[in-house]
């Protein structure tokens, strides 16, 4: 590894600088999504690192602007350890390849989130709380996951569909983001008990907050959409205006399942949904979910060194909002308990038992047997894919910590 030192240039022409407030800058790497808020002089020294002044020809320069000597190489050296900049000898490493779909020209996809896309948006949620007050009989319950007598069948056409509609949540996401300029990734990971598709829009930090808001918020978007497209045709149907098969009937009904619970998913801030990106940008926080987690554990243990150290190094801003977030958060703690309670758990029994009795009563490698084995294999994929993104983020954390 090349250690930059005072008479270096240090690589920043690749770099965003953008004012967030008066004394406040974000500067960070597109490309692998690192930003840090530094200083104005921090800012200032980006600047002169750009055009071409070495580590101490630009601390000279502050300190000749200012008045105040600066460490101009412990900045740098904040940079590198936020991998912001690189300091490694040979070619640069490949940045992460963007999602296809985020690679769309901003102009195919700008109307999609105009100001007639957004009212079409909020007239559809709202049309369908309408439809919803007017008919419970059309609130979702777990049974609705359930489309046929044969589980394995249920299961099967209920998980692709739930993921073909994830994907398309992901995508409303990764579009948006094009709109304005900014390409996506779309990774595997949790979200407290739940195993997430997510489209990573690090790259939205470097634009004014008023920009941040409709990528944030598209993907709840077009799940409203979606959600009125199942419940309408059931409401018509219900008041006898409509004519639907059995089948179809069920199927929306699994479908306005899975976008009732998808929506109420992004609300729970707690887990860093959507929402969660929505309340950070309006109040202005940096590291919201953690001061606030860390001030709810305090409640029930001990702290580490490392995690008083975050509290007493918390933005102002970040300790006030947290006095009433974590209320939030707590409630949201709450219900994912109530919902595992009333639906994962249920659910979970259900396929459980199946297996279980397929198993014991089905011969030994016959057709029926080796159904048993698909849905027991589905459960524990439900249980084990959690665990298994919390061990890959260790393992990559634990990388890049050697």
């Amino acid at each position: 590894m090349t250690v930059l030192g005072l008479d270096s240039h240090p690589p920043v022409t690749h770099l965003v600088v953008r004012q967030e407030e008066d004394d406040e800058y974000v500067v960070g790497d597109l490309a692998s999504g690192n930003f840090v808020v530094v200083p104005e002089v921090g800012a200032r020294l980006v600047a002169l690192f750009a055009a071409g002044r070495t580590v101490a020809e630009a601390a000279d320069e502050v300190e000749r602007e200012t008045g105040e000597p600066v460490d101009a190489l412990d900045f740098v050296e904040v940079l590198v350890e936020a991998g912001i900049i690189r300091v490694q000898e040979g070619p640069p490493p490949a940045p992460a390849r963007p999602w296809s779909v985020s690679r769309i020209p901003a102009r195919l996809v700008r109307p999609l989130f105009g100001r007639v896309a957004w009212t079409i948006y909020v007239g559809a949620l709202l049309a369908t709380l309408a439809m919803f007050v007017a008919e419970p009989s059309l609130l979702p319950t777990y049974e609705d996951t359930f489309i046929f007598p044969d589980v394995v069948l249920s299961l099967l056409i209920t998980n692709v569909t739930v993921a073909l509609l994830t994907v398309v949540h992901e995508a409303w996401h990764a579009f948006a983001g094009a709109a304005v300029g900014v390409r996506s990734q779309l990774r595997l990971e949790r979200r407290g008990i739940f195993p997430v598709l997510e489209t990573d829009l690090t790259g939205l930090w470097a634009l004014p907050p008023e920009r941040r808001y409709g990528p944030f918020l598209a993907g709840m978007a077009i799940d409203g959409i979606l959600l009125f497209a199942a419940v309408a045709p059931r409401f018509a149907w219900s008041r006898g205006w409509l004519e639907l098969p059995p089948g179809m009937v069920r199927f929306l009904a699994m479908v306005v399942f899975s976008q009732a619970v998808k929506l109420a998913f992004q609300t729970l801030a707690y887990l860093r949904t959507d929402m969660y990106l929505v309340m950070a940008t309006a109040t202005g926080c940096r590291n919201l979910h953690e001061v606030t987690r860390l001030s709810v554990k305090k409640w029930i243990r001990r702290l580490t060194p490392a995690e008083r150290a975050v509290l007493r190094d918390a933005h102002a801003r970040d300790l006030r909002v947290s006095r009433w977030y974590r209320l939030l958060y707590v409630a949201g703690v709450i219900w994912m308990v109530w919902f595992a309670i009333h639906f994962l758990l249920p659910g979970a029994k259900v396929t459980l038992g199946w297996a279980a009795g397929v198993l014991t009563g089905a011969p030994f490698g016959s057709a029926y047997w080796w159904e048993g084995i698909a849905l027991a294999a589905f459960a524990s994929l439900n249980i084990l894919l959690p665990l298994g993104v919390i061990v890959r983020n260790r393992y990559r954390a634990g990388r890049l910590a050697t």
